[in-house]
């Protein structure tokens, strides 16, 4: 009985591994989610941007701080 449960323990353990590694995608097509994640920045003409963002760590302020 206790080789049953510990055997059954193993095969339902192995089965999940198997079934979580499985991907839902199929190679060389990609999944079909992708697109929206591949969103690039582009003007009219369809060149990319090369704007650059104006994020900082520090405001001014501080920059002049740690200058002096």
């Amino acid at each position: 009985m206790r080789y049953k449960k510990f055997f059954l323990g193993i095969f339902f353990l192995s089965f999940l591994a198997i079934t979580t590694s499985i991907s839902s995608c199929k190679a060389g097509e990609g999944c079909p989610n992708d697109p929206q994640y591949k969103k690039s920045n582009t003007d009219k003409d369809g060149q990319l941007s090369t704007k650059r963002g104006k994020s900082s760590l520090f405001s001014k302020k501080q920059k002049k701080k740690m200058k002096n």
